[in-house]
């Protein structure tokens, strides 16, 4: 795969009990690659964004989750907006956009259609409140920068927008505190990576069964001796029971009687056994806020880790890679330190250091899956990354995709 001339990447999107409901797409093209705007020829931008997002296919990007794009007056006023399935979209209009009585008209139109708007990196001030008013009527969403927001005000934000038919998103949300007070203030929505930062617990034991299941996974790092392994999971009933649920699964479309769980072991083999069991350690998902996301950011990094050790030339790291991205985010989910959750099983020094302080070969590649993963500038990051590990933008944009596109823990 050759340089692309945009890249695309995105940026989750959570409503008020921590579901992620969206994802704002971000994208720089060789143009513009300093900034999101669009430049004086954005309807030729637009056309090679819609294009590229029309190659890779929509799942690979949003999967069923709404997309957030930004498009400015230019855009608004052509047609290139058809081109966009309006259902699987919000468009976002950009704070710099001429409020002008066609543009209006214009907007009103579109949402007479049924296509779905929101206000861009809004000032709250009330002239501009003012400004953007008459758009109010056909805007679903107003996004409300809180960097360039004196967080002191945010219940005051909230009551200037009370008497209108909208829903404030915050941005730029930093952690798990400024979530709950703009939650408890009447934002709807909010955008960003803060719920990776963990919330350790004190005291907060691991669960038997996540023990477990570390156990074993350190178990078939040091041998891949199968006795040991089925000696394991005679000790784990509720391991065993789900693994029999998983190769039951519509998965295998398995036919055959099950007589032992060494007959599964010996037909997953051990590589798939370690992805499985990497699953399981977020089993307990449906009862913890922001879980699907940290689930979906594990699978990310383990999947991108795998990819790139491989086009690195060393495919014997390609397991520990995997597994590194699999537990980078144990300690958010588990509301525990990594250094408690480490203390419980007997890792490779690679592996730790690469989690506790992202250091060495897995480290690098940790470090540059979570660059990937959050970065707003995604075309400059990885135009900077590439050459630092040996390939091409286009090849590590490629491995970026797939990465984003596989949404399982298998590699």
């Amino acid at each position: 795969m050759g340089r692309m001339d945009t890249y695309i990447g995105r940026q989750p999107i959570f409503d008020t009990d921590g579901r992620c409901i969206a994802y704002e797409l971000l994208y720089r093209n060789a143009i513009d690659s300093a900034g999101a705007h669009f430049s004086d020829d954005g309807k030729a931008t637009a056309r090679v964004m819609i294009n590229l997002v029309h190659n890779i296919g929509l799942s690979a990007i949003i999967g069923e989750r709404l997309g957030f794009i930004n498009v400015d007056e230019n855009i608004v006023m052509s047609d290139l907006m058809h081109s966009l399935p309006k259902e699987k979209f919000v468009f976002e209009i950009l704070e710099y956009t001429r409020v002008t009585p066609e543009f209006i008209d214009k907007v009103a139109d579109l949402h007479a259609m049924g296509y779905r708007f929101a206000l861009d990196d809004f000032s709250c001030a009330n002239e501009n409140i003012d400004y953007f008013r008459r758009l109010f009527p056909y805007v679903e969403i107003v996004k409300i920068d809180l960097l360039a927001t004196d967080y002191d005000h945010i219940e005051t934000i909230v009551e200037k927008f009370r008497d209108y038919n909208v829903k404030l998103l915050a941005e730029k949300v930093e952690d798990i505190a400024v979530f709950e007070r703009c939650s408890k203030a009447g934002f709807y929505y909010f955008q960003g990576y803060f719920f990776e930062k963990p919330t350790v617990i004190a005291g907060k034991k691991i669960e038997p069964s996540v023990a477990n299941a570390l156990d074993l996974i350190n178990t078939l790092h040091a041998s891949d001796d199968i006795h040991k392994v089925c000696e394991k999971f005679a000790l784990c009933p509720e391991l065993t029971y789900n693994l029999l649920r998983y190769i039951n699964s519509a998965e295998f479309n398995f036919h055959q009687e099950i007589t032992s769980v060494r007959q599964i072991l010996q037909m997953l083999g051990p590589s798939r056994l370690r992805s499985w069991l990497g699953l399981f350690l977020y089993s307990d998902a449906e009862d913890r806020r922001f879980s699907e996301a940290i689930i979906e950011a594990a699978k990310f990094r383990a999947n991108l880790m795998y990819r790139l050790v491989h086009a690195h030339g060393r495919p014997e790291m390609a397991d520990e890679a995997f597994l590194t991205g699999s537990l980078s985010l144990i300690d958010t989910f588990l509301q525990m330190s990594m250094e408690e959750v480490i203390d419980n099983i007997q890792l490779r020094e690679s592996t730790t250091d690469a989690l506790l302080k992202r250091e060495g070969y897995l480290g690098k590649f940790l470090s540059i899956a979570e660059k990937l993963e959050t970065s707003e500038k995604i075309h400059t990051l990885i135009d900077n990354l590439a050459p630092k590990i040996n390939l091409t933008p286009g090849r590590l944009y490629a491995i970026y995709t797939e990465a984003l596109n596989n949404n399982t823990f298998e590699k």
